[in-house]
């Protein structure tokens, strides 16, 4: 039986709440555009909700001259798009941001403005409610909930299958973006604990994912409770090397060479770091941002996604450029979507049965084999093995589609390792430790076979056709 209390119809149906989907939203009321935006309070938080909602100044004033150097991008693989994105939508953006939520500037950045002066981690929190209060003020609809299915037929999404409670609802609509956030929570150096099974729903409903393979790394982080340790955060503290000050870690956290010149070689040492309050932590590298998600211009072709759930975003992007990412995209997707709407969907569907509860053991246990994946501790042998145990939990769990998701999306991240024969930005392989000239601009596509079971990969150039 229909639970009717929990369906609805609308234009547009935005699946996650951070920055993210929160522009966006705003952004398609302020159109009258029929929106509706679904967001689980209770799990997994959208990294910015944590973040300082910092802002680079460069960023926000880009121009042909200066995009190629601020928004550098060491993989090649960057969205052809990007950055006249951001040249022709940053400044505008930011400027309609800064009406709801003050900013001002610190240094090289601006940041939201707060009872203390300075940069203040969580204040990416202030601005997403602020945000998602003006989205409501224009007409818009906020469902708690969490997803749990696209509904796909015939090539086209007819809506979003989601649960508040244990009560199934639906939200039927003519339009659907995925802005979930990436998945750094499968990994245990990974910041937040997203774990992006949603991009896993993805790949199940015929959709294609792109570069899960390549990361932004946060240079220095607080491994103990995996957080970047920024420049301000690290005023007055000590870094140890075994118990040695690591005068090698001295400067710039946020420098991209640091990996690669220092972490690779020295992943097995012990660090540590003691902060200026006295705080003391495991000191190590931490992956921020995944370059990979959704695949531009992929099937079906009424799903979207704007965010970290989106292929594309600068790889260097370590700082002060995601949140104008986010915002540019957003910009230009309502406009899309604008354009597009011409009412609710009308084709209808089950709402389902309630889902069973997710095995919450499953993201550790992904996370342990991963782990032995990366850097200095690859191996084809070991990623073929995990492979094999991904393929024998989606037996296991056959019912809990979730899980099966999350297995999916850990089988199309490993074949994506696997697929890139190299090490580039911040991907390492220590069978392969330089970087190919022949596999610049080449991009990894993945796409589950339903019939077989499996993800298959190919690498093809930025903005061919994909497989």
């Amino acid at each position: 039986m229909l639970n009717d209390a929990l369906s609805t119809r609308s234009q547009v149906v935005i699946v996650g709440g951070g920055i993210a989907g929160a522009w966006l939203a705003y952004r398609l009321a302020q159109r009258e555009v029929r929106t509706v935006l679904i967001a689980d309070d209770d799990r997994a938080q959208p990294l910015s909700r944590a973040a300082a909602g910092l802002i680079m100044q460069d960023a926000i004033h880009c121009t042909d001259r200066t995009a190629p150097s601020v928004f550098a991008d060491s993989s090649t693989t960057q969205d052809p798009r990007y950055q006249a994105r951001m040249i022709e939508r940053a400044r505008a953006e930011f400027d309609a941001l800064a009406r709801i939520v003050p900013y001002g500037p610190v240094g090289d950045f601006v940041c939201p403005l707060g009872p203390t002066p300075g940069i203040r981690l969580g204040a990416g929190d202030d601005v997403v409610r602020q945000v998602l209060a003006r989205f409501e003020e224009h007409g818009g609809t906020r469902l708690r909930g969490r997803a749990t299915d696209f509904v796909v037929t015939g090539g086209t999404c007819l809506g979003v299958r989601y649960e508040h409670e244990g009560q199934p609802g639906k939200v039927l609509a003519a339009d659907v973006v995925l802005a979930s956030g990436g998945f750094t929570g499968l990994f245990e150096d990974g910041l937040g604990s997203g774990t992006g099974y949603l991009l896993g729903t993805y790949a199940r409903r015929g959709g294609c994912l792109a570069n899960l393979e390549l990361f932004n790394r946060f240079a220095l982080g607080d491994l103990d409770h995996r957080r970047p340790l920024y420049p301000f955060v690290l005023e007055g503290a000590h870094l140890l090397r075994s118990g040695e000050p690591a005068t090698e870690l001295a400067g710039d956290s946020n420098d991209l060479d640091v990996f690669t010149r220092y972490w690779i070689d020295n992943l097995d040492v012990p660090h540590t770091v003691e902060l200026a309050n006295g705080a003391t932590a495991r000191l190590g590298p931490v992956k921020g941002f995944s370059m990979g998600g959704i695949a531009s211009a992929s099937e079906p072709s009424n799903i979207h996604a704007t965010g970290e759930a989106e292929y594309g975003m600068s790889l260097d992007s370590v700082a002060g450029k995601p949140f104008l990412s986010f915002l540019a995209r957003g910009a230009e997707l309502a406009e899309t979507l604008a354009r597009r709407a011409t009412g609710v969907s009308t084709e209808d569907f089950d709402a389902g049965p309630p889902a069973p509860p997710p095995d919450n053991a499953l993201p550790a246990a992904i996370q342990r084999r991963i782990a032995t994946l990366q850097d200095n501790r690859f191996s084809v042998e070991r990623a073929h093995t995990f492979l094999q145990w991904c393929a024998r939990e989606r037996v296991q769990h056959f019912a809990d589609t979730e899980s099966v998701d999350l297995l999916i999306l850990a089988e199309a991240y490993t074949r994506a390792v696997l697929a890139r024969r190299e090490s580039r930005g911040f991907f390492y392989r220590p069978d392969f430790p330089t970087i190919d000239p022949e596999l610049d601009n080449q991009i990894t596509h993945c796409r589950y076979d339903t019939d077989e079971d499996t993800v298959h990969v190919s690498l093809s150039p930025v903005g061919a056709a994909k497989v």
